[in-house]
């Protein structure tokens, strides 16, 4: 029945009001596709590596479509993943008709030059090239006289300076001879530093393979012996301790020949000198020979051309901040040089001489210190100088995004090939976590490497952070937060760090010879391994009655079958062939008194702690538990 109200009254309802009416549609206007005008180049030039995100905007394309075509072809890789084959990118462009060509300018750039040190000397005019002195490289085994022989040229006391009587990294300097100039460049003997000797043959012109004549040939003789000859350096053997009264050369002939060096007085080739450091003996005709070897050689340079060279050491001095050791190879370095390292630059502030001069310049086979550099270089690589500071920053930041991009393409294949590996076990280790700390690059690079070829399954070492300098607050900090041990090689504690690693409690290390850095860390993993428990069978008891206590629980009324039995030891219950408990004794009495110990064929009452379920019949076997330190 329809409602009469005011509305009605004033005639606001039409007749239809209040009936349903079909709604009406709205016409349909057909939908426009909007054409793809995009004009995409049909050539195009880009450097590699680029990343596919990067490539594909340079096309004008979707990346999904680059990746649809690299999954075709066998190739699964993600929208920031880097390509790097030249061929990959080119049928990428054919595959949408873009011709691409691979942009070398910045990279010939970044390169600086495409010529060895060798060949750039090679192909200067004679008349700009000048001889230079030589640079002789002391190799050879731990505790066999190198750097006393060099005390003797250079009439200086440097053995008393290193810890252990063993040298720790290069030492690199030059010495006035009645012959000329020599450079001398002093490895270290120790198997650990293998890298730092190899570096110090791939510099220099002449080695001189010294060996003891009271121990003969060695571990470390051989091998920098082989060394030296995938250098192709001159060889000369110095045998030392000529003094000494067990001095043998005949062993020594006989091991070096083994290794195809023939001595002059066995009718080869290979030039031997017998000399002491300690009375001098010899040194006269080895200073003589190695003159005669450089003649020979015809060492040249060209000092007017910019400078060239290796990085020796690296480390950070305090006042002075980043300083390197260089050898100049070629060309003079002057104070205001712009320098490119790998990745650092530098703008020379000061030149350091081998004697703690400051100079101006340094010339060919001269080994020079010096500051002003943005980071700490890599020992062993190479630095050249550009023209001006903001090149060398260029470059050196252009080598940086090169190298990351490198890197995170790195990451992300291996963490997709850790994926793909289903089947691999995974097994539960345990870790020692460390931070290592050295005086310079060599001696740090040396470590990491002793230290991750230590053998074993049984615990992992998870280096976390490794870098040149004092032990910092920051190193505390890291080390309590990521429960590691920090190990100072041949470096110091910043006084203002000493009292946080006190209240923090943070294991600190601090050796001063390799190998007892080594052993160091070795013993901190033997004690983070879980001790190995052996059980020995004791006592052997028959429960023959089980009786009731309110205070004490269930006694077990036993008797001792054979051996017998201590409350100290631990038990095991044994019902139908199978052990169903083990544990404490809490209680051991006969007749009502509590004894330490019941022999064979007695009675005797036990208490099993927290143990009730004991019947009539159960054996109990007593045992002891012995702990045994694990090995590596």
């Amino acid at each position: 029945m329809p409602v009469f109200d005011s509305r009605n009254r004033q005639g606001l309802i039409s007749p239809d009001e209040g009936t349903w009416q079909r709604r009406r549609r709205r016409p349909r206007t057909k939908k426009s596709y909007q054409e793809d005008t995009t004009i995409r180049p049909s050539k195009l030039a880009v450097r590699l590596p680029i990343s596919i995100k990067n490539l594909s905007a340079a096309m004008k394309i979707k990346s999904s479509q680059l990746i649809s075509v690299l999954f075709k072809q066998g190739i699964t890789l993600t929208l920031n993943d880097y390509l790097e084959d030249e061929t990959t990118v080119q049928l990428l462009g054919h595959e949408f008709t873009c011709e691409i060509v691979i942009d070398t300018t910045e990279q010939d750039r970044i390169q600086i030059t495409d010529k060895l040190l060798e060949q750039e000397i090679k192909d200067t005019d004679d008349e700009k090239l000048a001889i230079r002195p030589p640079v002789v490289t002391f190799m050879g085994h731990v505790d066999h006289g190198k750097t006393s022989l060099i005390d003797a040229i250079r009439k200086s006391n440097r053995v008393a300076s290193e810890a252990g009587d063993i040298t720790q990294h290069i030492g690199a300097f030059q010495c006035v001879t009645s012959h000329g100039p020599i450079t001398v460049l002093d490895t270290p003997g120790h198997e650990a530093f293998s890298a730092m000797r190899s570096r110090g043959a791939n510099v220099t012109d002449i080695v001189v393979l010294v060996v003891a004549g009271d121990e003969g040939i060695k571990d470390q003789t051989v091998e920098a012996l082989k060394q030296a000859k995938e250098a192709k350096v001159t060889l000369i053997v110095a045998i030392n301790k000529s003094d000494k009264e067990n001095f043998d050369t005949d062993p020594i002939y006989r091991g070096l020949s083994d290794h195809e060096l023939i001595p002059e007085q066995w009718g080869g080739n290979t030039i031997m000198v017998n000399c002491s450091a300690k009375t001098g003996e010899g040194l006269p005709e080895l200073l003589e020979l190695i003159a005669l070897q450089s003649e020979i050689l015809e060492l040249k340079a060209n000092a007017d051309f910019r400078a060239r060279g290796t990085v020796l050491e690296s480390q950070v001095h305090k006042g002075l901040g980043n300083v390197a050791t260089l050898l100049i190879q070629n060309g003079t370095l002057n104070v205001g040089d712009a320098v490119v390292f790998d990745h650092y630059y530098a703008k020379i502030k000061t030149l350091i001489n081998d004697v703690g001069q400051r100079v101006q310049h340094a010339g060919p086979s001269t080994p020079i210190e010096i500051t002003g550099m943005s980071g700490l270089p890599e020992a062993g690589h190479e630095f050249i100088v550009v023209r001006t500071e903001k090149e060398a920053k260029q470059i050196s930041e252009m080598r940086i995004l090169e190298f990351k991009a490198g890197i995170s393409d790195h990451r992300r294949t291996k963490q997709k090939d850790q994926f793909l590996e289903n089947d691999q076990v995974v097994v539960n280790r345990k870790s020692l976590t460390l931070i290592l700390r050295a005086d310079v690059q060599g001696s740090l690079e040396a470590l990491k490497q002793s230290l991750l070829k230590i053998e074993t399954q049984k615990i992992e070492l998870n280096i976390i952070s490794s870098s040149v300098g004092e032990v910092t607050e920051s190193d505390i900090q890291l080390a309590k937060t990521s429960n590691a041990t920090i190990i100072g090689f041949h470096t110091r504690i910043e006084s203002h760090a000493e009292e946080l690693m006190k209240n923090m409690n943070v294991a600190i290390m601090m050796p001063k010879v390799i190998y007892e850095a080594v052993d160091t860390v070795k013993e901190l993993m033997v004690n983070s391994l879980d001790k190995v428990t052996q059980e020995k069978d004791k006592g052997k008891l028959e429960v023959k009655a089980v009786f009731k206590a309110s205070r004490i629980g269930r006694i077990a009324g036993c008797v001792v079958q054979n051996a017998s039995i201590h409350r100290n030891h631990k038990a095991r219950v044994i019902r139908d062939g199978e052990t169903i408990w083990s544990g404490n004794i809490s209680s051991l009495k006969r007749e009502k008194e509590d004894v330490k110990e019941v022999k064979k064929g007695m009675e005797c009452g036990v208490v099993l702690e927290k143990f009730t379920d004991i019947e009539v019949g159960d054996i109990i076997q007593s045992f002891e538990v012995t702990y045994h330190e694990q090995t590596l």
